[in-house]
């Protein structure tokens, strides 16, 4: 595995601000027609009251998280009380992850989610959140069987394991499923150790190329 950097150099970039590089469009208005948010974990690289309106409609992986963004007087908040929640013509699913290799970080990261997003005419897509490939990744792709996954794949972790996909992961998703992949948060976030460069000549070595994209920065992809 091609690695920019030893984990154990992290400590020398934590001072870095995340994201390190600037969105295409300010986050007030890419939110601000936005119908509901749904917030895979609340981290504070995941959830930001900065951007936010107090009403904006939000929607957590469970109670704890809502409770939280309750807390900073947000009055639209909700959770997943069961796996399945209906949004309009929008079945919208929750799956499990694993915020960490080990299960000592996959505690001390606390619980994270996916969701998967259903509605007629449309392509059925996965967002797998913050976590490792796992059985809880691997069984959501098996009973939805999803046309897109998006993951999080950039390898970012620290000394103390990886927090979320790299890009061995990205192939056991290929593996499980034939459906398109998005590898998402590269090149984006200072405790990263896959870049994109990386990523695809991993890819492109071992056949999964055609299979998988990886946006630019800014860059908008149709299906």
């Amino acid at each position: 595995m091609l690695r920019s950097e030893s984990r154990q150099a992290l400590s020398i970039r934590k001072f870095i601000p995340k994201p390190v590089v600037a969105l295409p469009m300010p986050a007030q208005e890419i939110v601000k027609e936005t119908d509901y948010i749904l917030v895979t974990h609340y981290h504070p690289d995941h959830f930001s009251a900065d951007y936010l309106t107090k009403d904006a409609p939000m929607f957590f992986q469970n109670r704890t998280d809502a409770e939280k963004a309750a807390a900073l007087d947000f009055t639209d908040t909700g959770w997943f009380e069961s796996d399945r929640m209906q949004f309009g013509n929008v079945t919208v699913f929750r799956t499990g992850g694993r915020h960490g290799d080990s299960d000592e970080l996959a505690e001390h990261t606390g619980p994270v989610s996916g969701f998967v997003f259903c509605t007629e005419g449309e392509p059925v897509l996965y967002l797998a959140g913050d976590t490792v490939f796992c059985p809880e990744v691997e069984d959501a792709l098996k009973q939805y069987r999803p046309d897109i996954t998006a993951v999080n794949a950039c390898d970012a972790g620290t000394s103390r394991g990886r927090l979320i996909m790299n890009a061995d992961d990205v192939m056991q998703v290929c593996r499980v499923f034939g459906g398109t992949v998005i590898a998402s948060h590269m090149d984006s976030v200072s405790h990263a150790h896959l870049s994109r460069t990386q990523l695809k000549q991993i890819l492109e070595e071992n056949g999964y190329d055609r299979q998988v994209q990886i946006p630019s920065d800014g860059e908008i992809i149709r299906f």
